[in-house]
């Protein structure tokens, strides 16, 4: 009889950055791991979000023991907004996590059965035990997560920083990790993000003193940093410098003001007292601070907005200095240099990345991603959480640190690794993908982008067709409406010509459907731009008279 594995299924989270999401599964029982978003960029027009693919997972819900999160990112969580009601199961995470994950779910009016942990805690589901264990990142609340299974021990590092002084005094907990490395892994996942930048990852409080400066130097501007919302720490240290230098702040961003409340209320934010107002009202700009949203250039954040002078009562000018305390994420460069021109076209001065330490990763650099293999020192290795080139400059430093080269796989989503003690076997995948959110989720989300794409690329033009069917010819000339294409008067003439004589052509005694007759009119059309390389969307209706 062949020995029993323990599955781990990709759903999404490798071959990328978004979207995490892992399952464990051994005999009868499933475990979740993270269920995160990822966001649309050009290729996906008008789409609010982009979901793993949960198929495999609703087939197999009677086996979902439950859902365990590292941590509070979007890319971590945001999924569960669209899912819960669906994946109706308990659902473990640390206090700022599920305080986040809670307002989520409240927007989307779902409920789910949230049960607090804190590092430390171990939790049984089925035959998993699960063990939180405290990392440094980028906001509070961060875990790496062991479980233990009937094969052997699985570790997953979750999104982590070896960081010696953070702002809450909570380092990441080695010691315990050690610990579990002593007693033997078999199985580690490892987060990829940050495995091409050598040394070690700059420390929170660098940031900190960097913008303690740039306060000092700025006493009489009004300033604007602009940060992640989900950045705890570091608005913590804003607000301590708003404090220290006698500012109010406004809170600029629907985000930023749920997190300041939420990570408040949950003890991993102090909020100096009356320091937030709602507006600046007659204070000087000496005493302004503004915390925005926008980091990565979204379209209608409040930086944009501000960038765009379509802000509330707030115009910037030659007094404003502007602090964007982020790092782009891949792909949104031309976004966030374009809300910095305008900024500039503002008369406002700008301090961004490129100039300044004013940001540093939530993400371990090289040496650190040394330190947790060497602490773990697993048999088998997974490198996730990253895209294909983050995956295998990963699987490179694991085999030079000891981990053999047939032990390491690198995984993408819809494959399934299986485990034992001494084997690990490649089974075969499970339904996988994106699942595309415009609203509501879109069960045929790829046609309906590709149907926007090609709209926006070759415009649409509709043709109002007026049939009189006792006569079987038109009633009157069709009428055209055109938008994103030119439809000049020569090609008016011949569109008409041409429906004219497509419906004298009809033998409306053969039609067995009347919703034939779009597909009738719209060939000869499309037919005619083709001749040109034109490629307009073609929508006749048809109208009976």
């Amino acid at each position: 009889m062949a020995k029993k594995q323990v599955k781990v299924i990709f759903l999404g989270g490798v071959g990328e950055i978004g979207k995490n999401m892992t399952a464990l599964e051994y005999d009868n029982d499933i475990i979740i791991i993270d269920c995160g978003v990822t966001f649309p960029d050009e290729s996906t027009p008008g789409i609010d979000a982009i979901i793993p693919d949960t198929t495999y997972i609703l087939d197999n819900i009677d086996k979902v023991r439950g859902i365990i999160l590292t941590h509070g990112h979007e890319d971590h969580i945001g999924a569960l907004a669209y899912l819960a009601d669906d994946i109706q199961v308990p659902i473990y995470g640390t206090a700022l996590t599920l305080g986040i994950l809670d307002h989520k779910l409240s927007m989307r009016r779902a409920e789910a059965n949230m049960v607090t942990v804190e590092p430390g805690d171990k939790i049984k589901l089925g035959v998993f035990e699960c063990e939180f264990i405290k990392v440094a990142h980028s906001m509070a609340g961060a875990c790496a997560l062991s479980i233990d299974t009937p094969v052997g021990t699985v570790f997953f590092t979750g999104d982590f920083k070896i960081d010696s002084t953070p702002i809450d005094g909570k380092l990441t907990n080695l010691q315990r990790i050690a610990e579990i490395g002593a007693k033997g892994v078999l199985l580690m996942l490892g987060e990829s993000t940050n495995v091409e930048r050598k040394g070690h990852s700059t420390s929170e409080k660098v940031v900190g003193r960097t913008l303690d400066t740039i306060f000092n130097n700025n006493r009489d501007r009004r300033i604007t940093v602009a940060t992640f919302a989900s950045s705890n720490y570091r608005v913590q240290q804003i607000l301590d410098l708003a404090e220290k230098y006698d500012r109010k702040v406004i809170l600029s961003g629907r985000s930023m003001k749920m997190i300041v409340e939420v990570a408040a209320s949950v003890g991993e934010l102090k909020v100096p007292k009356n320091i937030i107002v709602e507006s600046a009202g007659n204070l000087p700009y000496s005493r302004q601070l503004i915390i925005a949203t926008g980091t990565q250039g979204e379209p209608m954040s409040a930086l944009t907005r501000l960038s765009q002078g379509e802000f509330k009562k707030i115009v910037l000018g030659e007094n404003d200095l502007v602090v964007l305390s982020s790092s782009p994420i891949p792909g949104n460069d031309k976004y966030i240099y374009r809300v910095i021109n305008n900024l500039f076209k503002c008369g406002a001065e700008v301090i961004y990345d490129a100039m300044n330490d004013v940001h540093v990763s939530g993400h371990a650099y090289e040496e650190e991603l040394k330190i947790m293999l060497s602490l773990v020192k697993p048999r088998f290795f997974l490198p996730v959480h990253g895209e294909y080139r983050h995956q295998v400059k990963h699987a490179m430093l694991a085999q030079a640190l000891g981990v053999p080269k047939a032990n390491i796989a690198i995984p993408e989503i819809g494959q399934v690794y299986g485990f034992s003690a001494k084997e690990m076997k490649r089974h075969s995948n499970v339904p996988s993908g994106a699942t595309f959110v415009d609203g509501e989720m879109l069960d045929d989300g790829k046609s309906i982008i590709n149907e926007r794409k090609h709209l926006a690329e070759n415009g649409l033009i509709v043709l109002l067709v007026s049939i009189d069917f006792k006569a079987e010819k038109l009633s009157t000339p069709c009428d055209i409406l055109a938008r994103g294409f030119e439809v000049t008067a020569d090609v008016a003439d011949g569109i008409k010509t041409l429906v004219e004589k497509t419906v004298s052509e009809i033998n409306f005694s053969e039609l067995e459907d009347r919703a034939e007759l779009p597909r009738l009119i719209r060939k000869p059309i499309k037919n005619y731009f083709a001749k040109n390389r034109q490629f307009p969307v073609i929508m006749p209706i048809v109208l009976e008279d």
